[in-house]
């Protein structure tokens, strides 16, 4: 009896078993789109490792012990009805669930499950928790639902709920739905996927096809909603004309709401005048300018073009190629986290996933992307999200989030599984897809030749030696080459990545580039005549000129030096490169990084000048290749400066000065002195993002704990009217 028992219950195992099909398109499906083109040199494992870390840290079940997340309470997650999973999306509290964050998972688990690691489960989970917060429900409806969009927002702490749904969000569940009906073959999910379908049809979108942000309001067009490829996947599944109509529409709202130069659209943008415009929905900087609903945009608009070859949504990301191109130096990690349409930006430079990914991926929609989209790869590859909602490095719920579903989409690993007509399989080539570097054309010359590039003798090159960098020539040579009897400057490079900072651990920095010394002792010279220095170059990634000077070096900010990003060029061409002051003491057109701590006097640093030098600078890691055939230092007047006023050692004026300046972190409070008594305090995230800015009065210290940083690490930069500087602390 015993043993007949054990046997049933072996039997009833397998029968439910055998109901859970495995995963008709596998992770990585490797399929490059029917049109626009697909990056086909990623490394999947990466991407998978990127998803298993998302999921670590923004995944949770119902009933799992809430302390693991960080959250204010133990029981936390113990209002959410059983058998549910959500993503957290945290905003003022790690709590909070949006319907987005919901829409994301289920695609994410979708295209990541294959036969090992399967996630029909999770999907379910979630699928269960948007049903439960169907719009009206409550968290009751787990068992009623009939269709409804989610709730936008669940704090499932309190329980409260905000009323009406994100119609970005019903797209992403209903994509979601139609393709886990193709992955595991349950004709639930595509019941449900036309339920969602026809109920968004009716409340999210107008009778003219165009898109309400929601079930609860309609007071502007919101660019990043721009999901046609999914309206021509609703067709397709509904056979409703509608959606054919809705895609009309909406492309025709989008073009018009570019900025005719730029091709940049706002965050959401007004129905009739189509100019940007704030809304009481819009975040970050205002609804007015590109920021972080907008940079999602191009991703869905290349997702229809991939998808269905859609005209005008690969018209809307061409729009976007000459600006985007030329303003980020040919590689998507020059991306800025935010811009005004005409394209400036006051945002500083860091590499923000939403922006690399949602504006790079333009590139994918381009006939030739003259080689953005490895760029766009390392941008993402190399930028890690966090492993729990309070570790202190890497990218929160938002970036991270679109960080996977960004390369999914690049590398030809978010097909539509309904209609795979026009297909084609292919194996990815992680050395063979992507540029890397080789020895230039010519002889290298060896030291000791006295061969001189403009007057010039003493050039070298330098690498750093951490194992992904590789430079030709290799660090230590001349990189002079005799390029048909022309003596030229020459390399060509292959930067790996910066190191995601960590309080705990001595991170070392990649570093690639030529320089050239004045003289052999690389002695200080005095260049106050200095007005411009010429070049005559050709460049290919991100090269960037600057000044070797001697209070950076001085400051422990080597690497930092003033200098200006250099245009590509793809033929030797000439270049003035403007020293002169603006009228502040300060350059006209050089700047130092953020992180850089003496201040850009001109005068200062004019004064104790040892050379020159151009890097490559790529923080994602990226190819670059540089060449100069020529190189001259000239006065206001145009004059060659030929004579040049050497200097033994750094005056004890400057020395006094920067030794007077201190900034300290003792315990919660960050000390200053020797600053004015007037300064402004600033505290950025380790991506650069400023979290903080105040003036601080007739005090030397700051206390931390009045601030609502949470527990991580940071940058504090003091400024007074004659000095700035900047250290990391710790929280």
């Amino acid at each position: 009896m015993k043993k007949l028992f054990l046997t049933a219950i072996t039997i009833g195992a397998l029968a439910v078993t055998s109901v859970v099909a495995a995963p008709k398109f596998p992770f990585p499906q490797n399929q490059a789109y029917p049109y626009g083109l697909t990056f086909k040199g990623a490394e999947t494992s990466k991407i998978q490792q990127h998803f298993k870390t998302w999921k670590k840290a923004w995944y949770t079940e119902a009933g799992q012990f809430y302390a693991m997340y960080g959250g204010a309470s133990e029981n936390a997650n113990q209002r959410m009805p059983s058998g549910t999973a959500r993503v957290i999306s945290p905003n003022a509290k790690v709590e909070l669930t949006v319907s987005e964050g919901i829409g994301y998972g289920m695609l994410l688990m979708v295209y990541m499950s294959d036969a090992q690691n399967d996630y029909q489960s999770e999907f379910d989970k979630l699928w269960k928790y948007w049903k439960c917060y169907g719009k009206g429900l409550n968290g009751n409806g787990c068992n009623s639902w009939s269709g409804q969009g989610m709730d936008w927002q669940v704090d499932n702490y309190t329980g409260s709920i905000g009323g009406g749904t994100a119609s970005d969000a019903e797209f992403d569940a209903a994509v979601a739905l139609i393709m886990a009906y193709k992955q595991w073959g349950n004709s639930s999910y595509l019941e449900d996927a036309k339920k969602l379908i026809n109920w968004t049809k009716s409340n999210d979108m107008q009778s003219d096809g165009s898109i309400r942000p929601g079930s609860n309001w309609n007071d502007a067009f919101n660019p990043s909603y721009s999901h046609v490829g999914a309206f021509k996947l609703f067709q397709e599944v509904t056979n409703d004309a509608f959606w054919n109509t809705a895609v009309t529409t909406t492309l025709n709202h989008l073009r018009q709401c570019q900025d005719k130069t730029t091709g940049l659209m706002p965050d959401w943008c007004d129905w009739n005048s189509h100019k940007g415009t704030t809304t009481n929905a819009a975040v970050g900087t205002g609804g007015g300018t590109f920021g972080d609903d907008a940079a999602r945009t191009p991703w869905r608009i290349a997702q229809a073009y991939h998808w269905y070859g859609l005209p005008v949504a690969k018209e809307a990301n061409e729009a976007l190629f000459n600006w985007l191109y030329n303003s980020t130096y040919g590689y998507a990690g020059m991306i800025l986290p935010g811009y005004n349409l005409d394209g400036t930006s006051n945002a500083d430079i860091f590499v923000s996933s939403t922006y690399s990914g949602g504006l790079g991926l333009a590139m994918t929609s381009v006939d030739d992307d003259k080689h953005y989209l490895e760029t766009v790869y390392y941008s993402l590859i190399n930028t890690d999200g966090k492993d729990s909602v309070r570790a202190g490095k890497g990218e929160n719920y938002f970036a991270a989030t679109l960080n996977i579903l960004y390369l999914l989409t690049l590398t030809g690993n978010m097909p539509n599984f309904y209609n795979m007509t026009g297909y084609v399989p292919f194996t990815p080539d992680p050395v063979g897809a992507v540029r890397r570097p080789q020895s230039p054309v010519g002889e290298l010359q060896p030291e000791g030749t006295g061969i001189k590039v403009c007057g010039f003798e003493h050039w070298g090159a330098y690498s750093d030696k951490l194992g992904q960098t590789v430079m030709y020539p290799d660090s230590g040579t001349t990189a002079i080459y005799l390029q048909n009897g022309t003596p030229v400057i020459a390399t060509e490079i292959f930067i790996g990545p910066e190191p995601t900072y960590d309080a705990n651990a001595d991170l070392k920095y990649p570093f690639a580039g030529v320089s050239v010394s004045f003289d052999e002792n690389s002695s200080y010279y005095n260049l106050s005549d200095l007005n411009t220095v010429r070049i005559t170059y050709r460049s290919e990634g991100v090269m960037r000129f600057a000044l070797l000077d001697s209070m950076t070096l001085a400051d422990g900010n080597e690497g930092g030096e003033p200098g200006l990003y250099l245009p590509q060029v793809a033929e030797f061409t000439t270049m003035d490169i403007d020293i002169s002051d603006n009228g502040s003491d300060e350059f006209k057109a050089l700047s130092v990084p953020s992180w850089v701590s003496w201040p850009n006097n001109r005068s200062v640093v004019l004064s104790m000048v040892r050379g020159l030098k151009f890097d490559a600078k790529m923080a994602k890691a990226g190819y670059a290749s540089f060449a100069l055939s020529e190189v001259s230092l000239l006065d206001a007047s145009g004059n060659v400066i030929t004579s040049l006023s050497g200097i033994n050692s750094i005056p004890e004026t400057f020395k006094n000065k920067f030794n007077a300046y201190s900034l300290a972190q003792v315990g919660k409070q960050v000390v200053f002195n020797g600053f004015k008594n007037d300064v402004r305090l600033q505290i950025y995230s380790m991506n650069g993002e400023e979290l903080l800015s105040k003036n601080v009065s007739g005090t030397k210290t700051f206390d931390l704990s009045s601030t609502k940083l949470g527990q991580g690490s940071y940058l504090v930069r003091v400024t007074d009217s004659d000095y700035s500087r900047c250290i990391r602390i710790q929280r």
